[in-house]
């Protein structure tokens, strides 16, 4: 019988699994073994994209711009050398003949799903695979996960989206941090998701830098009835929406017109309202939280989060994007009840209660919002207080009460409005008073203090006993914090305060609830942003690699742009959206944005570098290119071009014929004319004229087209074709070359105008297109 090799991500979780399996063979180098299980682990990665160089030679040295796009026709892998020792271990067990199947038991998300694919492919295995998917890192979670194992081909659209996601992470940084580091001069690093949120922390920086205050004022009253008094604020007619007012002198004016004045109430209303519980924490929220009532960082709450989950098992899977339960983990939650009954026993109880009485589903429990992982919750392994440090502490006790405050009563609140009118100025006044504080029992710190207002009618008197105008000035946005970054990274820039368009937003964010801690820590090191407190703020080095990179290319500094680039990657593990599509998109925008801007020539007039119109960021002013002179072109007497085909004679007739209307000239799909002799084979049809844009492989010059070999007509998936006739005249074998190389031809063509005219260009690629310049 053939041995099971299971491949955990990280030492300490392979030993977990091995105890819970019996493995207690001896532990040998790199493993852990007996008859039945081989138990390895990878130490993060193992395997990674191999450097340009290794992907091509003629991208080693040093950096120069007849070196870009680099875009490999197949990425290659190479393994890291601190961790070779590790996987040669790990494809020794591969390749043994004992072992007949692989358990992948990396992190179950997309990154632990990499970290397995890259070992699997690099190691060249092709043993069945089994999938274990694991929430907590309880005995009792591992045994579930390990008795309920899923065929490796269920999660392959998941490795696809890692693939994707991690090649075009190289594709856009590789390119376009050589790109504009040449163009710069300086040094200036580019990330796919990175670039976005520098450009949002820059643009924070300069609203604040660029913010004039303006001086407002307000009128406040105290006003009573009985002895019962109460606050009241002046609005401004005729909306009675806004209460500033722009005007010292105005605001007084108010005031002497009011004090000593009765006022009449001339509207009253009270509802009966409530708060839903809030839901449980993903991982953003849960960092957000964290950062704004602990001052801790993104990366430090992941980090705390993670040891919670692997190391002490009192939390489940923390790397989540879902704030909700399934049906069948709500079965369970009376026991995840039961282990925080000791450290919060009266709210713990009345959530046991709910539960058990529940007359109506729970608004956290909800199949359809959870896809790879439920939201984090406290798992069924009691907490010994004591045995966690001071953070531990924090971030195990909010996310308990959190999971409690999920199952207790909505808040239920009187809210009363009362306006009143005193000398015709309309002054208005809130009141709120708690009837059942419901979920904020189990946090407290979220509620406020009641504030009741007398009960009058419409019509009733007050007195006025202190009026004033109080002095304002308007402020700028604040800086982000981690916490508020966070939420603005969700939601791809926008910032949004409402929680279910905050939660439909979600799968268009920047980065994943895994990665967007580390994007921030990789902002600190490179120096782009600095830390001031709690603050994150744009350096003059961040502030500068945005203007560049802005300049040239608007759309990678996009959130918008990128989050829709999430957004995909989420399709593709869905399976709505494929692999190839994803690739092919990426390659082509980095393809023609790189050549656009590399062969860019356009000065201004003290010799800087002109941006391309077409590129030139949004709101800036456009400042037309200077063209060069072009030479005068050398003639014939009848005005073509001396390098231009003489025209043909036409044949002579062979007999007399009645003159017929001559016939309607062919065009080709862009209205030029075909024209010409009768298209004969090229000679050297089928050779290769390049490396395709869009997925790497062989253009093959054929006789209508330059096409890809792996071109959809020929039964593949790639959608790269050029016709060889356009523009009234044909693309050339080397004029194709160099499209392909270098993005352009530098020696112009003979083409025809859709008039018939005669006429010399230079050619350029714009993805799959050829479009005509006349730049020399």
């Amino acid at each position: 019988m053939g041995r099971t090799l299971i491949i955990a991500e990280k030492p300490s979780v392979a030993r977990e699994i091995a105890k819970v399996l019996g493995v207690r063979g001896a532990r040998q180098d790199g493993y852990i073994a007996n008859e039945q299980y081989a138990v390895t682990w990878a130490v993060g990665h193992l395997v990674n994209i191999a450097e340009p160089e290794e992907q091509d030679e003629k991208w080693a040295g040093r950096w120069n711009m007849n070196q870009l796009p680099m875009i490999p026709r197949r990425f290659k892998l190479a393994v890291l050398p601190k961790s070779a020792k590790q996987f040669h271990i790990v494809k020794s067990l591969l390749d043994a003949p004992d072992v007949t199947e692989v358990l992948n038991a990396t992190d179950a998300g997309r990154e632990g799903e990499l970290i397995f694919r890259r070992i699997y492919v690099m190691a060249g295995c092709d043993k069945p695979i089994r999938r274990l998917w694991a929430s907590d890192m309880t005995e009792q979670g591992l045994k579930k996960a390990l008795a309920s194992t899923v065929k490796g081909e269920k999660k392959r659209n998941l490795g696809l989206a890692a693939f994707a996601r991690a090649e075009a992470d190289w594709l856009i940084g590789m390119n376009y941090s050589r790109l504009f580091t040449l163009k710069d001069k300086n040094l200036i690093t580019v990330g796919r998701v990175q670039t976005p949120v520098l450009k949002l922390l820059v643009d924070r920086r300069r609203e604040i830098e660029h913010f004039v205050p303006k001086d407002y004022w307000t009128v406040e009253a105290t006003m009573s009835r009985e002895e019962e008094a109460f606050s009241a604020v002046w609005h401004k007619p005729p909306e009675y929406k806004e209460t500033r007012v722009d005007a010292e002198a105005d605001a007084a004016a108010i005031v002497e017109k009011c004090l000593g004045k009765d006022g009449v109430v001339d509207g009253t209303k009270s509802q009966q309202r409530q708060q839903k519980p809030p839901l449980p924490f993903d991982l953003t929220t849960l960092q957000r939280e964290a950062n704004s009532r602990y001052g801790l960082s993104a990366k430090d709450t992941l980090a705390i989060a993670q040891a919670l989950y692997e190391q002490k098992k009192l939390l489940t899977y923390p790397r989540t994007d879902s704030r909700y339960l399934t049906k069948e983990l709500f079965k369970e939650a009376l026991s995840h009840l039961r282990a925080t009954y000791h450290l919060f026993p009266e709210i713990s109880a009345g959530a046991a209660t709910r539960i058990k009485e529940a007359k109506s589903s729970f608004a956290c429990v909800n199949d359809k919002k959870v896809s790879d992982h439920h939201a984090i919750i406290p798992t069924a392994r009691k907490a010994v207080r004591e045995s966690l440090s001071d953070n531990e502490w924090h971030i195990y006790e909010m996310v308990c009460r959190r999971f409690i405050a999920a199952f207790l009563p909505p808040v239920k609140f009187a809210a009363t409005t009362l306006w009143v009118t005193v000398e015709d100025e309309r002054f208005k006044a809130t009141g709120k008073v708690f009837k059942d504080r419901g979920w904020l029992a189990a946090e407290p710190w979220r509620a406020a203090k009641d504030n009741p207002l007398p009960k009058l009618r419409k019509g009733s008197k007050v007195a006025v006993d202190d009026l004033h105008s109080k002095a304002h000035q308007t402020k700028p946005p604040s800086h982000f914090t981690d916490a508020t970054l966070l939420g603005a990274m969700e939601t791809a820039g926008k910032l949004v305060d409402d929680e279910e368009l905050r939660e439909a937003m979600k799968e268009g964010g920047l980065g994943t609830p895994a990665t967007r801690a580390q994007i921030i820590e990789t902002l600190l090191s490179r120096k782009y942003i600095a830390k001031d407190k709690k603050k994150l703020i744009a350096t003059d080095a961040g502030c500068h690699a945005v203007d560049v990179i802005t300049a040239h290319l608007p759309d990678v500094t996009s959130p918008e742009l990128t989050g829709e680039w999430e957004k995909k990657l989420g399709d593709i593990e869905r399976g709505d959206f494929s692999y190839s599509q994803f690739m092919q998109a990426v390659r082509q925008n980095v393809h023609h944005n790189v050549t656009v801007i590399r062969n860019h020539r356009a000065f201004d007039k003290d010799g800087f570098p002109l941006p391309p119109p077409s590129m030139a960021p949004a709101g800036a002013p456009q400042r037309p290119a200077q063209p060069r002179p072009k030479p005068r072109p050398r003639v014939d007497r009848d005005g073509f071009p001396l390098d231009a085909p003489a025209p043909q004679s036409a044949p002579a007739p062979q007999q007399e014929q009645a003159p017929a209307a001559a016939p309607a000239p062919q065009v080709d799909a862009d209205g030029f004319p075909i024209g010409g002799p009768a298209k004969t084979p090229p000679k050297h049809a089928g050779e290769s004229v390049g490396a395709c844009p869009l997925c790497g492989k062989n253009v093959l010059e054929q006789p209508d087209v330059y096409e890809c070999e792996n071109a959809a007509q020929s039964g593949g998936t790639c959608a790269f074709s050029i016709r060889r006739r356009a523009f009234g005249g044909e693309i050339l074998p080397n004029q194709m070359r160099d499209l392909l190389t270098k993005g352009r031809t530098f020696k112009r063509g003979r083409f025809v105008s859709k008039k018939g005219k005669r006429f010399n260009a230079n050619l350029k690629l714009s993805g799959t297109r050829v479009e005509l310049t006349f730049e020399d």
